[in-house]
């Protein structure tokens, strides 16, 4: 879920990558008046890939305040299975919510694969900003236990045991990132030493 935060450390999806919970303002879905913003095409829920037992999902709403900024939700599902079939054994979240502020547009070249060349897309490039927040992780076989002399919430696999730790309170983050939308592929970006990176990869359910 650590990497969920990266939509907010240039994806605090680099954080994310264990969010949720909280919040503020009442989203806004498609249809309703928020959608008038430019952001309004990211509005619904998305999912990422299997990566060996974990799954991301991001929900993304307007927020109601008028300001056309977004709402970014994310979670973590581990499943029992590697390939993410069967039961879900664990959510993690975090206890707060992200906003992302529009920050204008720009082409970039972006490499969505380890091994490929890059492509262009046009960003909306937004900053993310996330008040001080704490992990958690959810499932009715969790448990927190102490690894390595740090407290972790560690849950059973298939083939082991998946394990993140709890860092405890985290401070307050505002970072630059973007999203990049091509049908119903959703990519999130972030910057990296002076430069933009994929983030995460996510497709519209």
């Amino acid at each position: 879920m650590k990497k969920l935060l990266a939509v907010l450390a240039g994806s605090a999806t680099a954080l994310l990558t264990g969010c949720g919970g909280g919040g503020g303002t009442t989203q806004q879905l498609a249809g309703d008046s928020g959608s008038a913003s430019p952001l309004a095409a990211y509005i619904g829920t998305w999912q990422s890939a299997c990566d060996h037992h974990d799954r991301q999902t991001l929900v993304i709403a307007i927020k109601s305040d008028g300001s056309g900024s977004l709402e970014l939700t994310p979670t973590g599902e581990t499943y029992f299975k590697a390939d993410c079939s069967g039961p879900v054994v664990a959510t993690d979240s975090i206890n707060a919510k992200i906003t992302g502020k529009p920050d204008g547009t720009a082409d970039m070249l972006i490499k969505l694969a380890e091994n490929a060349a890059a492509t262009s897309l046009r960003v909306d490039k937004i900053t993310s900003s996330i008040p001080a927040y704490t992990f958690q992780r959810t499932g009715t076989t969790v448990k927190y236990v102490l690894r390595d002399g740090k407290n972790n919430w560690c849950v059973d696999v298939d083939n082991g045991d998946s394990c993140m730790q709890d860092d405890g309170m985290q401070p307050a983050l505002s970072v630059p990132g973007g999203l990049s939308l091509r049908g119903n592929d959703l990519y999130t970006v972030m910057l990296d030493k002076g430069a933009y990176v994929l983030d995460m990869h996510y497709v519209k359910k």
